[in-house]
């Protein structure tokens, strides 16, 4: 090798190394457009899977209530006896698993009604343009809330008290 060379091969290493934190740059950029890819999009997926699990979840509650309560009829017990046999623990499950199954089908009936998704989109889109405060101004907000309340307070009570003093004074005491 000659003195010529050796700068080029350091080059070509330096060059391999630029290449490959390029590669992580771009990755980390590929993960952060994959995210904001959805939009608001991803909002509206987000408050559809909530709904499903809040149903699934109160369904869930709803059946076993009622078939915990069907069990301790007499009627029940004589027309479904296996049914009203199921222990407590397994009435849960069942009923989480059947409310879980028909909140799903719900969901995704409500998911592919043209007009429910416009309407959730147009909401996500709107929202999307609201500018949320940040962590201070709430924090200054609700100090000033506070003290406001505080000071009206403190009046009030004030204010009450003379007017008992006052009224004392022109009515007496009342005995």
């Amino acid at each position: 090798m000659t003195q010529g060379e050796e700068p080029e091969a350091a080059d070509a290493g330096g060059a391999e190394a630029q290449r490959a934190g390029e590669h992580e740059d771009a990755e980390e950029a590929e993960g952060e457009v994959a995210a904001t890819q959805l939009g608001t999009e991803r909002y509206v997926l987000a408050g559809f899977f909530a709904s499903g699990m809040l149903l699934a979840y109160l369904l869930g509650k709803v059946i076993h209530g009622v078939w915990a309560t069907l069990s301790n009829k007499d009627w029940f017990s004589r027309a479904l006896p296996a049914v009203s046999a199921v222990g407590d623990d397994d009435k849960m499950t069942y009923g989480m698993v059947v409310g879980g199954v028909v909140a799903l089908i719900v969901v995704l009936r409500a998911f592919r009604n043209a007009e429910l998704r416009t309407w959730s989109d147009d909401v996500a889109a709107e929202l999307a343009k609201v500018k949320w405060p940040t962590k201070k101004e709430v924090t200054n907000a609700t100090f000033v809330v506070i003290a406001t309340t505080t000071v009206a307070t403190l009046y009030l009570a004030l204010l009450d008290r003379f007017w008992a003093f006052v009224t004392n004074i022109v009515y007496g005491d009342g005995s």
